[in-house]
């Protein structure tokens, strides 16, 4: 059988060409396995490797030398070896690294390899970025790379500065809105820093959304409550203007009775004397109704009720309009309510001054003093719209005691 040296010089680059795509390929998966930390596929990889990279090099011995003197004893002897032989080696060394590239790839498809952890967060949406103390990078993906650039101006070489300019915020990039979170961890004894950029552009626009809805409902809740205050008083208003009408019919009712009756009818006169008696007291009782004295008692016997005694430092002033006592009366049940449901008081001093700009109705205890920002609500908040329908205001002032004042301009 022919040798391999005698074989054409064409045919002898064939085989050479063989063995250095066999040693290629070996080559590519022994680094592949060290790649993916498998020692065991290397050591496979390296035989086929070693042994068609010998064969290439007494190949090429024999096309250099070619029987010249230098030519290797070991490449002769080779050489001299019938060529269906090295079909065979060949053949079997192909073999081999296609078996063991084979292994690889298949290893590195359906395992968890560092590559295939790096794969699947370089498709999340979100950044992820991992450092040590010194800011020196161990990991990050394509995500928190562009993110850096956008935030920082520069690529993403120490997790430190990126860290320290956008941890904890809300930050816009690629027209997004991303939150930047970092926390720490521990591997392999190493105390590492971990840096999450989350896409909440969605969450962000519903909390806009939510809050705007908020602002709405609390405008709707105000205007509802001002609605219900204005009923109150119209229906108020509609009472009293109905007694007074009930009143004026009566009055022309009795008046023609009167002219009616005969004189010596004597039964009839008593009668119509006991309706006029009658409608003299509801005209002293609507009378009453615009004193100051029954809202004053009123007070007093609701300060005796709560155990908090009422102290009138000076007199209504006449100036106020009667819209505006009532409200004052209003203010003064509600001051001696807080005053010993929220402070412990007890007692509440009631205070007048005027000026030429305007009348101050204060009210003052001796209770406990409120922890930070006086917040209206409930009745405070009521009244508060009610003053201000008047022109007027509510205000508190926190000194050595809690003073609210109910405050009237002059000039409306």
């Amino acid at each position: 059988m022919t040798p391999m040296y005698l074989l054409s010089e064409f045919a002898r680059s064939l085989f050479s060409l063989w063995s250095l795509i066999i040693c290629l390929n070996s080559l590519f998966s022994l680094v592949r396995s060290v790649v993916l930390k498998r020692l065991r596929y290397a050591a496979l990889a390296l035989a086929p490797f070693a042994c068609s990279y010998f064969l290439w090099q007494v190949l090429f011995d024999v096309h250099m030398l070619g029987g010249k003197e230098g030519e290797a004893a070991v490449s002769a002897a080779l050489c001299s070896i019938p060529f269906i032989y090295w079909i065979l080696m060949l053949l079997a060394l192909t073999a081999a690294a296609l078996v063991t590239r084979i292994a690889v790839s298949r290893y590195g498809r359906n395992s968890v390899t560092p590559d295939a952890v790096k794969q699947c967060l370089d498709r999340i949406p979100c950044g992820v970025c991992c450092f040590g103390d010194d800011g020196r990078v161990l990991f990050s993906n394509v995500c928190m790379n562009r993110l850096c650039v956008a935030v920082t101006g520069e690529r993403l070489s120490d997790g430190r500065k990126l860290s320290d300019a956008a941890n904890g915020l809300v930050v816009n990039a690629e027209g997004r809105k991303w939150r930047f979170t970092a926390s720490e961890l521990t591997f392999d004894g190493e105390k590492l820093h971990e840096l999450i950029a989350s896409d909440v552009t969605a969450e962000y626009a519903e909390t806009e959304a939510l809050q705007k809805d908020k602002e709405e409902l609390s405008t709707l809740n105000r205007k509802l409550k001002e609605y219900m205050l204005g009923i109150d008083e119209s229906v108020r208003r509609r009472e009293i203007l109905q007694a007074k009408v009930n009143i004026h019919d009566e009055m022309n009712r009795l008046m023609l009775s009167t002219a009616a009756v005969a004189s010596e009818d004597s039964a009839a006169e008593e009668r119509i004397f006991s309706l006029w008696e009658q409608n003299a007291l509801l005209l002293c009782m609507e009378a009453d109704r615009s004193s100051d004295s029954e809202e004053l008692t009123g007070i007093e016997k609701l300060g005796e009720a709560l155990k908090v005694t009422i102290v009138w430092k000076n007199e209504l002033p006449e100036s106020l309009t009667d819209r505006r006592r009532e409200l004052f009366f209003s203010a003064a049940k509600e001051a001696v309510v807080n005053a010993a449901k929220h402070a412990g008081a007890k007692q509440v001093e009631i205070s007048f001054s005027e000026t030429d700009d305007e009348i101050r109705c204060s009210f003052a205890n001796d209770g406990k003093l409120p922890d930070g920002k006086v917040k209206f609500a409930g009745g405070l908040s009521n009244l508060s719209l009610l003053a201000k329908r008047q022109g007027g205001s509510i205000e508190t002032d926190i000194g050595g005691v809690f003073k609210v004042s109910l405050v009237f301009p002059k000039n409306t």
